[in-house]
C-alpha cells in the first residue's frame, strides 16, 4: 500500500503543462469548475497510476472508479487544497478533512455507535467515509454498520481503521495492511 498527498496550493500556476496529461472527461470537469483539487486529482491519477485517458477508469454500479487493467485498487479523496491517493493490491478506501471541520453533536450523534461516543468525531467522520468508499457502496452502507472501534469485515477479509493527523489535516485509512506507511507528500513540479 502506498499513500500520497499531493499540495494544491500551487497548482493553477502548472495548468499548461497539466491539462494535456488528463483524460478528456478530467479535463472537460476541470475547464467547468477551474477547481484546484480537480486539476489536483487528475494529476495524481496521471501521474502515480498512470491514467491519461478516460478509458483507463471504468465504474462500479455505485460510481466507485476502478483501472481498466486492474493492475491495483485505489481511493481518492480531497479537501480545501489537499488531495489523497491511496493505492493497494487490495481495496482500500481513504479519507482527508481539514482539522477545523466541525462535526455538530447532532450529526456526531446519528452517526457514532455507542462505543464510538467517546471518540473524536471527525475521526469517527473519516473512518466511516472510507468504510464507503472501500466497499463501494457509498451511503448505501449504513453508518450503523461501521464500527470504527474494531476491524471492518468486508467479504470475508478483516480491514484495519488508521488514523493520523498531517499538516493540520485529519486523515484516515481502511486497508487490509497491518500498519500504516509513511503518507509520500508531492508537489505538482514533482509529478510532472
Amino acid at each position: 500500500m502506498k499513500l500520497y498527498l499531493l499540495s494544491c496550493e500551487t497548482i493553477q500556476q502548472q495548468v499548461s503543462r497539466i491539462l494535456p496529461r488528463l483524460p478528456q472527461q478530467r479535463r472537460t470537469d476541470y475547464a467547468r469548475s477551474k477547481s484546484s483539487l480537480t486539476l489536483g486529482a487528475g494529476l495524481l491519477l496521471s501521474g502515480v497510476l498512470g491514467i491519461k485517458r478516460d478509458e483507463d477508469l471504468w465504474f462500479g454500479p455505485h460510481g466507485k472508479p476502478f483501472l481498466t487493467t486492474k493492475a491495483a485498487e485505489f481511493s481518492l479523496s480531497h479537501t480545501r487544497d489537499r488531495v489523497l491517493l491511496g493505492v493497494s493490491d487490495r481495496p482500500i478506501g481513504v479519507d482527508i478533512e481539514h482539522g477545523e471541520r466541525h462535526i455538530s453533536a447532532s450529526m456526531h450523534n446519528r452517526i457514532c455507535l455507542p462505543q464510538e461516543k467517546g471518540l473524536d468525531a471527525l475521526s469517527v467522520f473519516t473512518r466511516k467515509e472510507c468504510a464507503m468508499k472501500l466497499t463501494g457502496l457509498g451511503f448505501r452502507l449504513p453508518l450503523s454498520e461501521i464500527d470504527t472501534t474494531v476491524p471492518f469485515l468486508w467479504e470475508s477479509v478483516a480491514y484495519h481503521f488508521f488514523t493520523t493527523e498531517l499538516e493540520r489535516y485529519c486523515i484516515s485509512v481502511l486497508t487490509a495492511e497491518e500498519s500504516l506507511p509513511e503518507i509520500q507528500l508531492l508537489t505538482p513540479v514533482e509529478l510532472l
